[in-house]
């Protein structure tokens, strides 16, 4: 079962990420939680693991009371020596939690530096569900976390070999509510304590963790299977891989891939389509409000919901070469005067060749793929409108149905609920409606249009009216006017392949070079267990 991870955390970064404003993100992050536990998007730096260990161990073994306060205050200093050690080190470390306060304690030049919170939400709290998943920690009758007896008290009793011999290991131990530290013992620590240098003896158990050489459970066999793939693709590609790189090997499997890896490559192409499908939509809103503010310019007042439709829907070169990119769109032609079923009996004829279908999921050779739409279509407000119709038609022919599937999906792509636009819910439907209408192209585009903002409405509205809702509405609807709320910033849904392809890095089993002798190792162990299950 996954655990949650927290709802807000900072890394004292001007950052941040767009909201879900549309329900559409979220059966992408479902896809997501399925494919990688173990890392999310805010667990940049893989020796936290080691630390939030030894910070648990350190506690139990001073036996200080069992409770959260007087836990997390422990936790808070332990945490604020570390980021300082690490800043004293080198003030281009980052993705610690609290730099920030850190510096600001480093840079008073005081012989000696309090050890205090150094933001609202510790590094615990963000790292926490990552470490259970991972078999590090576990929740405690008590009320607080415990180590496992697998790994946890391993990993733990490794870290606190840093302090071996140290003044503040010494005074931590005769004193463990200390609430200082001076410069010297922070000097002391500050190599031994690098968040980017991980000793050999935490760095094979944290190895373990992430590809177990025995997996103990469906879960653990999911990540060995995943972290497999990234080793493979970087020995394959001779580099060191990115996230482009594995969605481009969903859609179009390399030569030489090991069979037991392919149901990672179907997870990662069901997290493409249905991003591909959040990612258009986003987009339209975002030329919707486009245009809906262009109007309050001129007008100084909200626009009517019909002519912004028609602006947007009305013949563009733009529109035009968007669909010409993807041959979809022929010499002479102009998108507004086709008819939809040409453009989808066109995506049709682009998406069979050598068409394979496994897994509830269909693949095919060259033709159209979902990362190059929704990186057209973040262009422009027109290339966006243009080819959402192109990505409801490509998410049907990518998605097998129930009947056509057979017993063995190990992808069940088409099975999202209505209300976030599902395949098999909404969109074959729809098309097969507009199919049997023979609705123009224009129409259907416009069609998409409205129901891309009625789509944010129903979102915005479920969470005001919730118990202390919430306004997050962009667009305000007041019969047939449109008016502005709030900004509103398109994106992508973070698929954690990142973080996962960085910690690879961090324990050395991939380089600028591509997979290290260490990498290489331990995909052959990884590939040999696998084949086995």
């Amino acid at each position: 079962m996954s655990i949650p991870v927290p709802e807000w955390v900072s890394y004292n970064a001007d950052e941040t990420a767009g909201l879900d404003l549309l329900g559409l993100r979220a059966p992408v992050q479902s896809i997501g939680n399925s494919l990688f536990d173990g890392v999310t998007t805010i667990t940049p730096k893989l020796r936290y693991m080691s630390v939030i260990a030894w910070i648990i161990w350190r506690y139990a073994k001073a036996r200080l009371p069992e409770k959260r306060s007087s836990f997390f205050e422990f936790a808070a200093a332990q945490e604020c020596a570390f980021v300082m050690a690490n800043r004293i080190l080198d003030r281009t470390v980052n993705n610690l939690v609290g730099v920030g306060g850190a510096d600001e304690e480093i840079d008073r030049e005081e012989a000696t530096l309090p050890l205090r919170r150094l933001t609202q939400n510790i590094a615990l709290n963000a790292y926490i569900a990552s470490s259970r998943q991972l078999n590090f920690t576990r929740p405690a009758k008590h009320g607080l976390n415990e180590l496992s007896e697998e790994r946890g008290i391993a990993l733990a009793e490794e870290f606190d070999k840093v302090l071996e011999g140290t003044a503040y290991g010494a005074r931590l131990t005769k004193q463990p509510t200390t609430d200082e530290i001076n410069r010297d013992e922070l000097e002391e620590l500050a190599e031994a304590m690098s968040i980017i240098a991980i000793p050999r003896g935490e760095r094979n158990i944290l190895i373990d963790a992430l590809v177990p050489k025995r997996p103990a459970d469906a879960a653990e066999r999911r990540r060995l299977r995943h972290y497999a793939l990234l080793l493979w693709l970087t020995q394959k590609n001779e580099r060191p891989i990115e996230e482009a790189d594995i969605f481009e090997a969903s859609q179009r499997p390399p030569e030489g891939l090991p069979t037991c890896l392919s149901q990672s490559l179907d997870g990662f192409l069901a997290f493409v389509v249905r991003d591909c499908l959040a990612v258009c939509h986003e987009h339209v809103f975002a030329a919707v409000m486009r245009e809906v503010d262009s109007v309050f310019q001129i007008q100084c007042s909200p626009a009517l919901s019909s002519e912004v439709v028609a602006s947007l829907v009305a013949g563009s070169t733009e529109k035009d070469e968007a669909l010409r990119t993807f041959r979809l769109l022929l010499d002479g032609e102009a998108a507004h005067e086709l008819s939809f079923r040409t453009v989808y009996e066109r995506v049709q004829r682009r998406s069979r060749r050598d068409r394979v279908e496994t897994s509830g999921i269909a693949r095919w050779r060259g033709g159209l793929s979902e990362t190059e739409l929704y990186e057209y279509a973040g262009t422009s407000g027109d290339a966006a409108v243009a080819l959402l119709p192109v990505v409801w038609c490509l998410s049907c022919q990518r998605a097998l149905k129930d009947s056509d599937a057979g017993a063995q999906q190990s992808v069940n792509l088409g099975s999202i609920f209505p209300f976030q636009i599902g395949i098999d819910a909404v969109i074959r439907p729809k098309i097969a409606g507009f199919l049997a209408d023979d609705r123009s192209y224009r129409d259907v585009m416009a069609e998409l249009v409205l129901r891309t903002v009625q789509q944010h409405l129903r979102v915005a509205w479920s969470r005001f009216s919730a118990l202390r809702g919430k306004d997050v509405s962009v667009l305000i609807a007041d019969t047939e006017a449109w008016s502005r709320n709030n900004a509103f910033r398109p994106g992508r849904t973070g698929s954690r392949l990142p973080m996962s392809i960085d910690w690879l890095e961090q324990l050395k089993l991939t380089s600028e070079d591509g997979l290290t002798k260490s990498g290489k190792r331990v995909l052959d162990r990884s590939l040999a267990t696998l084949e086995k299950s």
